[in-house]
């Protein structure tokens, strides 16, 4: 494992701060799902080189609720991309269920998105001319042995709201129906970006919920991204990124109710 010695957060009761630089220890109980090795994106502009996102090690178990802090232009997106396969590593290793990310052809890596990454987006992306039952329907182009639509849209409570428009629906009816899109095709990997930063606190908490079930009940692996430091505390694990690199990672051991988080 990359990560090891294990000390108490001076800040959180109930989490476990890893020690980046002396880690030895591992969670045998836990399947990793996800590990970076020395990740490094690096854009180029003219004559000049910067890194988004350099030196990153980490690893996400199985069905694991992470949470991805930090500013904007800290590197958040840019883990989220490369998580989800939407970008390539400049450098290092990204390993997914034992096999090298980095390695793979532009053909593989989209059959990889297809078959094992779900999206939620922050302003839902929905198709304003399509039913919610036919916008995660559209999932059925995208891989072989999906769910139902009509049974993705019950677990996500929108049994009733199948065959309404996006227009007709509120923003956190046309969340949830992003997630339902997401779920439909069985991801292992469900990748957040922001989804409760267009919605009021109530229905952002209902949305919170629904992602924590995911991981608890569903045992999806799921990672979010936020600013949000409040969401830290439903998390299992939190990864805080600052100027392109990993400041930190903590593990939860008691996370809290998505109900319970106000901000």
């Amino acid at each position: 494992m990359l990560f090891g010695k294990k000390k108490k957060s001076s800040e959180t009761d109930g989490l476990e701060m890893i020690d980046l630089e002396n880690d030895s220890s591992s969670d045998k109980e836990k399947k990793v799902l996800i590990e970076f090795q020395n990740v490094s994106r690096k854009y180029s502009q003219g004559e000049h080189e910067f890194y988004a996102l350099k030196d990153a090690n980490l690893t996400i178990n199985e069905g694991e609720m992470v949470v991805i802090l930090g500013p904007s232009g800290a590197g958040k997106s840019t883990l989220l991309n490369l998580l989800g396969g939407m970008d390539s590593a400049s450098e290092g290793h990204i390993w997914f269920d034992g096999e090298d990310l980095t390695t793979f052809s532009d053909n593989k890596l989209t059959k990889y998105r297809a078959e094992n990454v779900g999206v939620v987006f922050q302003f839902y992306n929905l198709i304003p001319t399509l039913t919610a039952y036919e916008n995660v329907a559209l999932m059925r182009d995208i891989k072989n042995g999906t769910s139902d639509p009509a049974d993705a849209l019950a677990m996500v409570g929108l049994a009733d709201h199948m065959h309404q428009f996006p227009s007709q629906m509120s923003g956190g009816e046309q969340q949830r129906t992003s997630i339902a899109r997401a779920v439909a095709k069985n991801p292992r990997l469900l990748l957040c970006d922001e989804p409760t930063g267009a919605l009021d606190t109530d229905t952002g908490k209902e949305v919170l919920k629904l992602l924590q079930d995911m991981s608890r009940e569903k045992k999806r692996t799921v990672v979010m991204v936020t600013h949000n430091s409040f969401f830290a505390d439903i998390a299992d694990t939190v990864i805080r990124v600052k100027n392109g690199g990993i400041q930190s990672i903590v593990h939860n051991d008691n996370p809290k109710d998505a109900t319970e988080v106000s901000w």
